[in-house]
Order: C-alpha cells, then structure tokens, then sequence
C-alpha cells in the first residue's frame, strides 16, 4: 500500500502565522483527523505483522503501534542549505551547537503527525473534558498557534509536536516502542489531574 503524506494548506511557520492564519490552521486540522486516522490504520494493517491492528481509540492499542512506529522512523542526510537555514532562524548563542547531519524524513514527519492525531483521539475518547483548542500567546510559546489538547487549564499537550520528539528520540536510540503508551499514560494523568 502506497502512503499519503499529510499536505498542510500553508507553508509559514507557526511563529510567523497571524491569529487568522492559525485559526484556518486549526480548522484544516481538525478536519483533517478522521482522514489521517483512515490512512494510519490503512499503512499500518499493510505491514505483514500488523494487520490485526485495529485503530479503536484504546490505550492498549498504542502498544503495537508504538512498535510498528519505530520499524518505520527513517532519516534523510541534511543539505548545508538545510542547517544554515536553521542557524538563519535561530538565535545567536545557538549558532555555535552542531547540527546532526540527518534528519527525519519528509515521511516520517507526516507519520508522526499521523501517529500524534491518533494518540489525541485516544487522549480525547479516554479522558473527559478534554478538548482542542490554539495557543495565541504569549508569542514566545513553543507552542503558538498550533492545536494543542487542554482540559482547561493552564497545561496543554502538542501530540503531533511530542510524536515527532519521540521519533528523534528513536533515532538517538534513546526511546522504544513503549514510549507511545507511556506517552499516552503520562498525559492522561495529567490533564486528568490537572483543571
């Protein structure tokens, strides 16, 4: 089964978006889930081991696709456009850090953003209250302008964001396959806790 990575509708970064920008942001995104959850379960149950994996909203569900998700993080090697456009976006004592020489792939971006709809919706379908929402400020936010999960209280969870956290952290060979459902634990627990 061929994959179709995720088209986002505007190339501008979230810190340079406006709040109408971020807002038509969020409303592609949102009605982006179901569309994004169907092409996971469909890539996922391609794979031979894989296709008894139903994608029903359980925490219990995460642990095999915790799995399959790090049978399929990759990297691709970075440009010398590539990092110095990142130390062109960065602050100045961050010019003197290396940049690593590889990078996710375009792919595995969209897998983890795949990956982080989905651990929403188990979040959402698991834990009351919870709902999404964008952060328009404070502008220094790491988290501006993008959908985030909040209970209504001052925390917010990034799924997408962490996922694709969690796939450099595959890559470093610090974090496996039980990371998407710690992930999951952890955060439940939190907003839970946490009006």
């Amino acid at each position: 089964m061929e994959y179709q990575p995720i088209r986002p509708p505007q190339l501008v970064s979230f810190r340079d978006m406006d709040i109408k920008q971020a807002r038509e942001y969020f409303s592609w995104f949102i009605s982006q889930i179901p569309i994004r959850v169907t092409e996971l379960t469909k890539y996922v149950q391609s794979a031979l081991e894989y296709e008894k994996w139903e994608a029903d909203f359980t925490p219990e569900s995460l642990d095999l696709l915790g799995k399959w998700f790090c049978e399929h993080v990759k990297t691709r090697q970075r440009s010398s456009e590539d990092i110095e456009t990142i130390y062109a976006n960065s602050p100045e004592w961050f010019r003197n850090i290396q940049i690593p020489d590889n990078d996710l792939s375009q792919v595995t971006v969209s897998i983890s953003f795949d990956v982080g709809v989905y651990l929403s919706q188990v979040i959402t379908t698991n834990v009351k209250g919870v709902r999404w929402e964008i952060v328009s400020k404070p502008k220094k936010d790491i988290n501006i302008h993008q959908p985030v999960l909040s209970n209504g209280g001052y925390l917010v969870f990034n799924p997408v964001g962490i996922v694709i956290t969690y796939a450099y952290g595959i890559v470093q060979g610090t974090k496996g396959p039980n990371r998407l459902r710690e992930l999951y634990e952890f955060w439940a627990r939190t907003l839970e806790g946490e009006p």
